[in-house]
């Protein structure tokens, strides 16, 4: 693309479009699986592309990537009683004071398994605590 004359912005927002988009795909689902070294591999992908001009040196990390596709999704599950998600989410928490703001009004699950930890629900739920 470069030798056809694309270069900065337009050839970052191309990256964008091709490659960065393909790398948090379905990503809430998987994300709490993967082993720092898969992680680390997914972050290798952003530096490459920073260390070559395809991406500008401010990019955000596969992580923040990741923490902002998530925080949409259960945005939208938490907002939406028609959205998929919202019938996996845990009752509200009727709360009669109020000391502090709180990420959510959900109630917090007590018995969870490791492999419920992993999941999208269970991360979001802890994620602001």
């Amino acid at each position: 693309m470069r030798t056809n004359g694309l270069n900065g912005n337009a050839l970052w927002d191309v990256t964008r479009a091709t490659l960065v988009s393909q790398l948090p795909y379905a990503s809430p689902a998987w994300w709490g699986y993967l082993k720092a070294d898969e992680r680390n591999r997914l972050q290798s992908i952003i530096v490459k592309a920073m260390r070559y001009a395809y991406l500008p040196r401010s990019f955000s990390t596969v992580d923040q990537l990741r923490e902002d596709s998530d925080d949409k999704l259960f945005f939208s599950a938490k907002y939406n009683p028609n959205h998929v998600f919202h019938r996996l989410l845990p009752q509200p928490k009727s709360i009669e004071h109020n000391l502090h703001q709180r990420a959510h009004n959900l109630t917090l699950p007590m018995d969870v398994n490791a492999a419920m930890k992993q999941n999208l629900v269970y991360r979001m739920l802890f994620s602001d605590i």
